[in-house]
């Protein structure tokens, strides 16, 4: 074990030794209980070579300044006065068991390699303050602090203002003062509520009539991204442009295969992809339901050529046939729907508004009633329209469009808002013999929410089958 002195400073000697356990008592030794550790170095002897080397360890320290003495403990009146509280005793009694416990858990553990205590005092320390965290103690070293002057009639808490008094009551006992209750706060000021000025009743506006609205196809959203989960088949991208050939519009059509694909294709196999689609498709077109078996009264409106009066012969034809008792209204006609139904033995009541039909209908209950109305599009006077309107309210009439299938998107939005006094209740397809691609009207019942009711061609019609439509758009 050697010691030598510093080149840096003359009160800094260098020990070294094998361990920190031979050095410490050396270090106390000379430097004194005190000392102030500043380094420490570990290595190897090169004196001996290779594996017999032996490990070494190297200590800087100093004896501590005059203004790093430890401060004294001052034991005056006040510090007396203050620990002899019976508050302060109690927690004391709380602490002590604590305390001795950290006491005992620090001389127990072993000292780290890369830190030491700051001090190293003979006598074992009675509360964890006792020993300071050796980084700080190394920062105080390098950079010490200039001690505080010890100020007039210092106590526990700092100076006393107060210490005459002290000194006077230092003989009383000392009284615990007792606690006061606690007083509730007083209840917050009611605010006054504030005086309403006069209401002065203006005069009620006077209720204008809701516009009808509109039978339209709405501008199709977006459709969202691709799923990346479930691969998609060349036959989706296949089936989506077969759509879109067929008059669906883009985002419809790449919204329904999407559909195929994520929910549909899990279930089956991409060589199904087609049917998927039709499946997809046709759960989306709105049919009626629910019709009952009570009597009802229908009402085809259309412009010209919209084929709305051989709707009306159709239906009147399959009726009567099944032996129905049917009634045909021509209102404000020209007389040909009654050459053609007269040969099927199926008689036309012409009328020119509401209240003559049903005067000459008179007790008669058919079974079906079937109203053809006067052409009606958007070159109609707006007032031809309304009275159209209340011709076939008061007759309480289920008010079908006639849609071809032939008509572009453009043109079927503009009869849709053409024939919204009318309040449309459902779409029926006309000429769907005439074209592959109904797309237009189907996407305009779909958007609009209006059931498609029947499905009408050349030779007759038929109530409307959401799988059918599918696979006429869908080969």
């Amino acid at each position: 074990m050697e010691a030598s002195t510093s080149q840096g400073s003359d009160d800094v000697k260098t020990f070294r030794g094998r361990s920190l356990e031979e050095l410490l008592p050396q270090i106390r030794a000379e430097l004194g209980p005190d000392a102030i550790v500043l380094r420490r170095r570990e290595g190897r002897d090169k004196k001996a070579g290779g594996f017999f080397q032996r490990p070494f360890v190297e200590v800087d320290a100093r004896a501590p300044h005059a203004d790093e003495r430890p401060l004294e403990i001052r034991s005056d009146r006040a510090t007396a006065e203050g620990l002899s509280s019976p508050a302060v005793q109690a927690l004391f009694e709380q602490a002590t068991p604590f305390a001795d416990a950290l006491a005992a858990a620090a001389r127990d553990s072993r000292m780290e390699q890369d830190t030491f205590s700051a001090s190293f005092t003979a006598q074992p320390a009675a509360t964890p303050e006792a020993e300071e965290p050796p980084r700080r103690m190394r920062e105080r070293a390098a950079q010490p602090e200039p001690p505080a002057a010890p100020a007039a009639n210092a106590g526990l808490y700092g100076p006393q203002p107060n210490a005459s008094a002290i000194e006077h009551t230092a003989g009383r006992p000392v009284v615990a003062e007792p606690t006061p209750e606690p007083v509730a706060p007083p209840p917050p000021p009611v605010a006054a509520e504030p005086v309403a000025p006069p209401v002065v009743e203006a005069p009620a506006p006077v209720a204008e009539p809701e516009p009808e609205p509109a039978l339209e196809i709405p501008a199709a959203p977006v459709p969202a991204a691709r799923p990346s989960g479930i691969p998609r088949p060349p036959s989706a991208d296949a089936a989506e442009e077969r759509l879109i050939a067929a008059g669906i519009s883009p985002a419809l059509a790449a919204d329904v295969v999407a559909e195929a694909v994520v929910h549909g294709l899990p279930f089956s196999a991409p060589r199904n992809m087609k049917r998927l689609v039709r499946a997809a498709l046709a759960r989306r077109i709105p049919t009626t339901t629910a019709l009952g078996p009570g009597p009802r009264t229908i009402a085809v409106v259309g412009g010209g050529g919209s084929g709305k009066s051989s709707a009306v012969a159709h239906l009147a034809a399959v009726y009567a046939a099944a032996g129905a008792d049917v009634a045909v209204v021509e209102l404000r006609g020209n007389g040909s729907l009654s050459h053609r139904l007269q040969p099927l033995g199926v008689g036309v009541i012409a009328a020119a508004d509401a209240e003559q039909a049903t005067e000459r209908l008179g007790a008669r209950e058919p079974l079906i009633t079937l109203i053809d109305t006067p052409a009606t599009g958007p070159s109609t006077k707006p007032a031809d329209v309304k009275a159209l309107a209340a011709d076939l309210k008061a007759l309480g009439a289920e008010v079908h469009m006639a849609l071809p299938a032939t008509i572009s998107s453009a043109a079927a939005g503009e009869v849709a808002a053409a024939l919204a006094p009318l309040t449309p209740s459902h779409v029926t397809l006309t000429h769907a013999d005439e074209t592959a691609r109904p797309g237009a009207p189907l996407e305009l019942a779909l958007a609009a929410g209006r059931p498609l009711s029947y499905v009408c061609s050349r030779d007759g019609a038929t109530p409307a089958d959401p799988g059918a439509l599918a696979a006429q758009l869908l080969p």
